[in-house]
């Protein structure tokens, strides 16, 4: 599945003239791959754990969160993957970046669904800003500082 990730990344990268870069590809291809696995958790946890939404959707939303974080260190950032004690480190930072991703997105989708009442273009708009949110602020304090800093101490 990396070799997957990465060469469709180049291709989009490619399709694109650079503009898209292949670490924002990747990380975006990750987050899709992660909605597959948030959607098939949360029906599965509704289907024989609990009825409640709340819970399931939280539960989905920490396994998905979870997939993500393992997979873009392994693919999209493999060349700055956190290994040892930095691994952890880096799940709670992603973890708590990518909260303010939902929290983000959840805000701009909700505020365009009240202005315009369409509600699979506000939560598509919602979804791709929280994703750069999470892409640009997870590549900077997971991968960059944390990368760098786990280098001092090994």
């Amino acid at each position: 599945m990396i070799k997957v990730i990465g060469q469709m990344s180049r291709l989009a990268n490619k399709m694109t003239f650079n503009l898209i870069p292949e670490s924002l590809a990747s990380f975006l291809i990750v987050g899709s791959l992660g909605v597959l696995v948030h959607l098939s958790v949360l029906k599965l946890t509704m289907a024989s754990v609990t009825h409640d939404f709340k819970y399931a959707n939280l539960a989905a939303m920490l396994v998905a969160a979870t997939f993500n974080y393992f997979l873009n260190n392994r693919s999209t950032f493999s060349d700055k993957a956190l290994v040892g004690r930095h691994i952890f480190l880096g799940y709670f930072c992603y973890v708590g970046i990518t909260a303010v991703g939902m929290a983000i997105s959840l805000f701009i989708s909700t505020q365009l669904y009240a202005a315009h009442g369409l509600a699979i273009p506000a939560a598509l708009c919602g979804i791709v800003v929280g994703s750069f949110w999470n892409y640009f602020m997870s590549y900077t304090i997971v991968w960059n500082f944390l990368f760098n800093h786990s280098k001092r101490h090994l």
